[in-house]
């Protein structure tokens, strides 16, 4: 296997048919803001002939060089030629060999390339569930043929309560934000600074790709999303409730609507992004919507030992640092 940096300008006559969003200029900006993460394209080649490419990020943390493939769950290889086959560990190794960097994160989701990606020493813990809507004619067909039976009474629950959907925009920022970071820590987690959201929002603003929705019950925002589209592809970012109002369904009722709007949009694929194998209930749902599974696989490569050994226990420090409620209460409670 040979790997080779290459310019955006060499596979411009690719990138048209692509709408996988870590190929969009405008999270490439995100990227660089946010993260300080440089996008660059990598191909793989045989016999000089270029069979395909991908997208990595690069950047400085916490004093080691690492690279991510992409920045966020996974990526889309794009293939020149479907039957070319890749091995996954072997091109890890390679991306440390071309990159010189200390730490690699190899992220992989095989929608359209089952068959040409090999996963052998790959973990499987995330998921992605993907609405389809290429063949769909109007949301009124789609509610009563693909939705579930159970979640259309809890969409019809959110019509009878009164729910409003609404467009969120640039000064509804620190009400979603509000509504988000309430329910990240509720769930156990760190949030984001309300800046990363603005970056995020700021990357996309030339072309009005980035979009937030909301459900309000009178004047009191109970659910909302933000959302990035990138050409006819549209993957769901981050998704807030307000818990103490969960058994009116406001959350069945936003993704109707968003379902709705993306319908009209001419959208062709809606994606819910990673979701951890272990919150079954959650993958239940969003396929209750008439999404579909697929899993997603991840390896981490490290240029040596001493660098494995230090990005864990940076991690770890890390983890211990902004979780330490949830580590004290395992090492007190453990058998």
């Amino acid at each position: 296997m040979d790997l080779k940096r290459i310019e955006k300008k060499d596979i411009d006559g690719y990138l048209e048919g692509i709408n996988y969003i870590a190929y969009s200029d405008n999270f490439a900006k995100f990227a660089q803001s946010a993260y300080d993460s440089k996008r660059s394209f990598v191909g793989i080649l045989d016999s000089d002939n270029l069979k395909a490419f991908f997208p990595v990020f690069e950047r400085e943390s916490r004093g080691q060089r690492v690279v991510e493939v992409p920045l966020f769950i996974y990526t889309e290889i794009f293939f020149i030629d479907d039957k070319f086959i890749i091995n996954g560990s072997e091109l890890g190794r390679e991306l440390i060999k071309l990159t010189g960097c200390d730490v690699l994160r190899l992220n992989i989701y095989k929608q359209h390339f089952s068959e040409n990606f090999k996963t052998e020493g790959f973990q499987n813990i995330f998921t992605t569930v993907i609405i389809p809507l290429e063949d769909v004619s109007s949301f009124e067909d789609y509610l009563m043929n693909s939705i579930s039976r159970n979640a259309r009474s809890k969409i019809y629950k959110g019509q009878s309560s009164g729910f409003e959907f609404i467009t969120l925009i640039g000064k509804d920022l620190p009400e979603f934000y509000n509504l988000y970071h309430e329910h990240v820590i509720f769930l156990g987690s760190v949030p984001h600074p309300i800046d990363y959201f603005q970056k995020i929002m700021n990357a996309h603003e030339s072309d009005k790709s980035l979009f937030m929705f909301g459900v309000r019950r009178g004047s009191k925002l109970i659910a909302a999303n933000l959302l990035i589209i990138y050409k006819d592809y549209l993957e769901v970012k981050f998704l807030a409730d307000d818990v103490l109002e969960r058994k009116l369904f406001p959350n069945n009722f936003l993704y109707a609507e968003m379902i709705k709007w993306a319908i009209g949009r001419h959208v062709k694929f809606i994606d819910f992004g990673g979701i951890p194998n272990a919150m079954h209930s959650n993958i239940e749902f969003k396929k209750s919507f008439g999404g579909k599974e697929y899993p997603l696989y991840t390896r981490y490569f490290f240029k040596s030992l001493f660098h494995k050994t230090l990005f864990n226990f940076r991690r770890r420090a890390q983890y211990l640092k902004k979780n330490p409620r949830v580590v004290i209460k395992k090492l007190v409670f453990r058998k």
